[in-house]
Order: C-alpha cells, then sequence, then structure tokens
C-alpha cells in the first residue's frame, strides 16, 4: 500500500513554489525591461522584440522557497549538492545571458560542476540492472559515464529552449514522470524537489505562451538550471540505491535506464541529430543554428503552442512504447531497443518530414493563437504586468 499523506504534503508544496513565483514574476520582469536584460532578435532567433531572460531566476526562487519548507513536510533531505549545483549552473547562464561566454569556456565550468555534483553527492550512475549483462559498474567507468550524462542533458536541455513554452512543457514532463517514480520508490527528497520544480515552472508557462506583454524567457540561466536538477534525478535514479520494483507488484524486468531515456529521449535525440549534422558539415556541433526539430515544425506554418504540445506528444508517445513493452515482459535489451527505436522513428523521421514540406511549400494552416479562448487568458496573463 502507498501512504497517501505524503502526496498530500508534495501538493502543499507545489502550491507554494506556485504562488512564489506568480508573486515575483511581474516585479522580475519589470527590473529586466529596465536594466535591458533581454534577448534580442536576429536572424537565428523567432521572436520579434527583446524579451526578457531572467526567467531562471523566477523558477530557482520558487524551487528554494518550496523546498524551505520540505523540512516541514518530511524528515529526510540530501539535496544540498543538488542545490548547490543549480546556483553556480544559474549564475554562470546568466552571465551568458548577459555577457556571453565562448562554448568552449562554458563547457569546461559544466565538466568542473559535474565533478563536483559527484563529489558533493557522492553518487554516480552505477546501476545497469544486468543490462547487456552488467549489473554494477566499477567507478573507473561509472564517474566518467556520469560527467558525460549531465554535460549532454545540460545541453540538450539548452538547446530544445528555441520557442515559447517548448523548455518549461518538457520541464514540467521530465520533472512530473521523474517525480511520480520518486514517489513511487519512496525517495521524497527527489519527489519533493521534481514537484516543486514543476509547481515554479507552471507559473512561467503559462506566461510564456499566452503571455505578450508578460513574456519571459527562462534564457541560459534557467535552462542550464533545468539542466542539472534534470541530471540529478538521472543520477539519482540510477545511482545503484534505487529500488522500484517492490512498488510495481513485483514486476521486477522495469529497466530504469530505458525509463530515465524514454523520459528525455526528444531533447537528447534532437541534439544529437543536429550535432552530428553540423560536425558533418565541418562545423562547430556547438554554434546554435536553425536546424532543430521546433524551427521545422515553425517553418511549416505550426504555432508555437501548436509545436510544443506535438513534441510533448511524441514524448508521451516514446513513453507509452516503453510502458507497453514492460508491461508486455520484454526484457530490459528489448525495453532500451525500444526507446530508441521509437525515438529515432520520431525524431529522425519527423525532421526529414518536414524538411520535405518545407521544399515543396506545403504548410499547415494553424489558427490556435487567434480564437477567443486564447485571447482570454492572454489578457489575464498580461493583465497582472501592466
Amino acid at each position: 500500500m502507498i501512504d497517501l499523506m505524503p502526496k498530500w504534503r508534495l501538493l502543499i508544496l507545489f502550491f507554494i513554489a506556485l504562488t512564489v513565483t506568480w508573486a515575483i514574476y511581474g516585479p522580475t520582469l519589470r527590473i529586466a525591461l529596465r536594466k535591458g536584460i533581454v534577448d534580442n532578435p536576429d536572424a537565428r532567433k523567432l521572436q520579434q522584440r527583446p524579451i526578457p531572460t531572467l526567467g531562471g531566476v523566477v523558477v530557482f526562487f520558487g524551487i528554494a522557497v518550496g523546498l524551505m519548507f520540505f523540512k516541514t513536510m518530511f524528515y529526510q533531505t540530501a539535496l544540498l549538492p543538488v542545490l548547490a549545483a543549480m546556483v553556480i549552473m544559474l549564475y554562470v547562464g546568466t552571465m551568458d545571458d548577459i555577457i556571453g561566454l565562448p562554448p568552449g569556456r562554458r563547457l569546461l565550468i559544466e565538466i568542473a560542476v559535474a565533478l563536483l555534483l559527484i563529489y558533493g553527492s557522492r553518487s554516480c550512475i552505477l546501476n545497469f540492472q544486468g543490462l547487456w549483462g552488467i549489473h554494477r559498474l566499477a567507478l573507473g567507468w561509472a564517474i566518467p559515464l556520469t560527467v558525460l550524462t549531465i554535460v549532454g542533458l545540460i545541453n540538450a536541455i539548452n538547446m530544445i529552449d528555441g520557442i515559447d513554452g517548448l523548455l518549461s512543457g518538457f520541464g514540467i514532463l521530465i520533472c512530473g514522470f521523474y517525480g511520480l517514480l520518486c514517489f513511487l520508490a519512496h525517495d521524497y527528497s527527489n519527489a519533493a524537489l521534481a514537484t516543486v520544480t514543476i509547481g515554479a515552472l507552471v507559473t512561467f508557462f503559462l506566461h510564456n505562451v499566452f503571455g505578450v506583454k508578460s513574456k519571459m524567457f527562462l534564457g541560459d540561466g534557467g535552462s542550464m538550471l533545468l539542466g542539472i536538477l534534470v541530471s540529478w534525478l538521472v543520477i539519482s535514479i540510477l545511482g545503484g540505491h534505487f529500488h522500484i520494483a517492490e512498488y510495481l507488484d513485483g514486476r521486477v524486468n522495469f529497466n530504469l535506464i530505458a525509463f530515465a531515456l524514454a523520459v528525455v529521449a526528444i531533447p537528447v535525440a534532437d541534439t544529437l541529430r543536429v550535432m552530428t549534422v553540423r560536425i558533418c558539415e565541418g562545423r562547430s556541433p556547438l554554434k546554435p543554428d536553425n536546424l532543430h526539430l521546433h524551427h521545422h515544425f515553425i517553418r511549416c506554418g505550426f504555432s508555437h503552442l501548436a509545436t510544443t504540445l506535438s513534441m510533448l506528444g511524441m514524448a508521451l508517445v516514446i513513453i507509452g512504447a516503453f510502458l507497453l513493452v514492460w508491461v508486455c515482459g520484454a526484457s530490459a535489451e528489448v525495453q532500451l531497443y525500444t526507446v530508441i527505436a521509437v525515438t529515432a522513428l520520431l525524431d529522425g523521421g519527423g525532421a526529414w518530414l518536414l524538411g520535405r514540406m518545407e521544399k515543396t511549400g506545403a504548410r499547415i494552416s494553424d489558427r490556435s493563437e487567434k480564437s477567443g479562448i486564447w485571447m482570454r487568458i492572454q489578457n489575464w496573463m498580461d493583465k497582472g504586468i501592466e
């Protein structure tokens, strides 16, 4: 039986984070506008005017205040290392938003923070659950794999931040599934972290998608903050001490690696595909361009909301495919191969299909942002900013 009490405690933490971010969103937006902390439009970016980029500060504030109440709700916590890493990533990303940092320097900082997180938490990816006959990795392999995972996820989360609501939408989805898994495994510290993150992101998502005057970007500060947070949840799930089978009616074939990959498959696959194209064309894999899946959607006539919902739907299909083969009793290897195959079909196939539509001049007529309901929500979002 699942103890129902923690569920209501987590719900309280969710509303605390939501309320805090809602209260400070407007003042932070006005400060960013007065100080000129904005993202200016250019040939690659999709906005038509300068947009404030302090959304990451708002989200972190909501997370931090939410977690201040954590100790009154539960009796154990091990979140200090990840909170310290989040502060560093928020600072580095915000500096990148304001003054710009060379990609190489940013990469070195990400590696250093990954190593500090591993050292401070004494955690890394150790548990392979018998995948390919491997149960527990030696530290000589586990530490480099963990660093690669952290750096890869930070950049995957950062690169998907290209249109309104996409990053915050994926943040909510990722934290929702990882948080649920942590809750089922009675890992309440990480369940609380995921919950307050969702609460902090809901406010941002609504303003970012529906607002005009109230629109604010997460910026590199916010994306790097979310990247290290998602990395921490993955490390916690794959760290060797995470036991879930006893809470899943004895279905011991639930492969955590396949599940963890399924949840972040679209951002990871999109990043790998774009980087591969850049390398094949003789360009730096870290140099920005407009080859991401969301750029293809926009060029085919999809609105920002339709693109976000389409990509979130693709992520849900991948997670659903994993759950289907798991329920059917597939082995750990089959679960992982299914996730990889479905992801390649949706991301690679989707990019190819949308690219063909672009070449033929086909466009989708998307009127989702012109409906009466849309305008009412937009007016509600903007009202508190005036």
